[in-house]
């Protein structure tokens, strides 16, 4: 549901973010052009340029309040952002197992945002064994809540020497273990990180040229 704050052009925003988690999920929207007797999103326009969005993690009875600005970088990326929030999602980086993914660079940070850097409570939170991402709407950026610009409040762990990673395994599972299967081309890999495998203008061509790389071996 929409606030009166929401103008139509902003209402497209949010429609826009609605449509992106249902083409890609299992949940379904719809709008409502009243109040609902039932739990609901409400979504409030701020006409704040320094403000980007706002949301509860999770549900609120009888509506959870989505507050956005439309003003602050794209649009329809925070809508989707804070919409996730309410429907439970947290911050990526918040995740209860963050600190084996990225460091926190407590110096960098202004000490008046030192809350936005604390981990959730495994007994509140799941990553439902999703592994963690970096490229999540979820996440924040690596200078958020910074001291000064160019600092960075966050950095990526990269590599380790302490094991096989599941996708180092993968990887040798693919390259060795596939006995008759192969890919028919060096680029099969790129290819298929990059979704070819299940377009359906490239699927056929990738499934008789890269089935290595597409996971098609028995």
């Amino acid at each position: 549901m929409f606030d009166q704050s929401v103008s139509e052009s902003d209402k497209g925003s949010v429609r826009a973010a609605v449509q992106e988690i249902q083409s890609k999920s299992c949940l379904s929207f719809q709008e409502a052009s009243s109040k609902p007797a039932g739990n609901h999103l409400y979504y409030v326009k701020i006409n704040n340029p320094q403000f980007c969005g706002l949301s509860y993690v999770g549900r609120i009875s009888p509506a959870n309040p989505i507050y956005l600005s439309f003003q602050c970088g794209n649009a329809v990326g925070i809508a989707i952002h804070e919409t996730m929030h309410a429907l439970g999602l947290q911050h990526e980086q918040l995740r209860v197992d963050r600190d084996l993914f990225i460091n926190i660079n407590w110096a960098n940070i202004n000490p008046q945002n030192y809350d936005t850097f604390a981990r959730s409570e495994l007994v509140k939170y799941t990553s439902y064994g999703v592994r963690y991402d970096y490229g999540s709407i979820m996440h924040y950026a690596s200078n958020i809540a910074s001291k000064s610009a160019g600092l960075k409040t966050m950095t990526a762990k990269m590599g380790q020497r302490r094991g096989l990673s599941a996708t180092d395994v993968e990887e040798l599972r693919r390259m060795y273990c596939m006995p008759g299967c192969a890919d028919a081309n060096v680029y099969c890999g790129v290819w298929a990180t990059n979704n070819l495998c299940q377009l359906a203008s490239t699927r056929p061509w990738m499934m008789q040229n890269c089935r290595k790389s597409c996971s098609l071996c028995g």
